[in-house]
């Protein structure tokens, strides 16, 4: 008995189709802007800063500017404005947590937790000149506020300034505290209930929650928010140049004299504290990128 073997057919004969992978550029297409604005605003000043940075007056490579931005005569405004930045972000990140506790929770009207949530979204990107000049005429010389104390306090206007390192911490607070409890809000509300309800099951009180559970889950967000904020203050420009002008060693006042001053024109110099006060800020962006990862682990869970 002999095997019979099928007729070849053409499917058989037929080299395997290979399949044409087609790359859909509509999307690239769509972005090309987006990158044209970002290369033309962001990438490119950076790399001209940079490279400024490393060059003397006279154009040629040295990193003599880049030494003397960190040395004696500059150091004190990196202190200065880095206590600023730290102090503001402490205390607006303690005083935004609260605030973003607070929101999270059922108790309270819903017309007050809506009306707190829209002032939070608006303070946290206010700031620049015209934040100054209303607090200038709310707490300046002249004041409202000001003269309103002095009815009670004359010496008001003389232990209080604008113009110095308190005033200005005020001053930044006002758009500390709201970014704060913009940034924690979304944290806060990855709390699950069930947690709560697991914790006060087992006889644990609403205290030993917020100090076993609560905490633990939230630092990483919250020691990443500090870090934002304090790279916020540490940039800021406007506000402090509107309030205190020259009178305050900031390293952005510092910075905008040795652009645009008559005394002081330096542009290597300065170009190697914008590029000191971008590594600063890197490294604080960083690690917060690093702590946000860890928090949103915990939160998905």
């Amino acid at each position: 008995m002999t095997a019979t073997v099928p007729p070849e057919t053409d499917e058989h004969l037929a080299p395997p189709n290979n399949k044409k992978v087609s790359i859909d550029f509509s999307g690239v297409i769509g972005a090309l802007p987006f990158f044209v604005f970002v290369a033309a605003f962001l990438i490119i000043p950076i790399l001209t800063n940079v490279v400024r940075a490393f060059q003397d007056p006279m154009g040629n490579p040295s990193a003599a500017s880049m030494s003397e931005a960190m040395g004696s005569g500059y150091r004190s405004a990196f202190l200065l404005t880095f206590g600023l930045s730290a102090l503001t972000a402490v205390v607006g990140g303690i005083f935004g947590l609260v605030l973003a506790w607070a929101l999270t929770t059922p108790a309270g009207p819903r017309w007050l937790n809506r009306l707190v949530n829209s002032f939070t979204a608006l303070a946290a990107q206010s700031g620049g000149v015209q934040l100054a000049y209303g607090f200038v005429a709310l707490l300046g010389a002249q004041g409202v506020m000001t003269k309103a104390v002095e009815r009670f306090y004359p010496r008001f206007s003389e232990a209080f300034s604008l113009t110095d390192f308190w005033g200005v911490a005020l001053v930044y607070l006002y758009f500390q505290i709201p970014l704060m409890t913009v940034l924690m809000l979304p944290a806060l509300a990855g709390l699950k209930k069930e947690w709560l309800d697991a914790a006060a099951s087992l006889g644990a009180t609403r205290i030993q929650y917020i100090k076993d559970i609560a905490i633990p889950v939230l630092w990483p967000s919250m020691l990443g928010s500090f870090l934002l904020l304090f790279a916020n203050a540490f940039a800021a420009y406007a506000t402090a140049y509107a309030l205190a002008g020259g009178s305050l060693n900031l390293v952005p006042i510092v910075i905008g004299f040795l652009i645009s001053g008559n005394v002081m024109l330096n542009p290597s110099l300065a170009a190697a504290m914008v590029t000191w006060m971008m590594i600063i800020i890197i490294v604080a962006m960083g690690l917060r990128m690093i702590l946000t990862r860890r928090s949103s682990k915990w939160l998905s869970n």
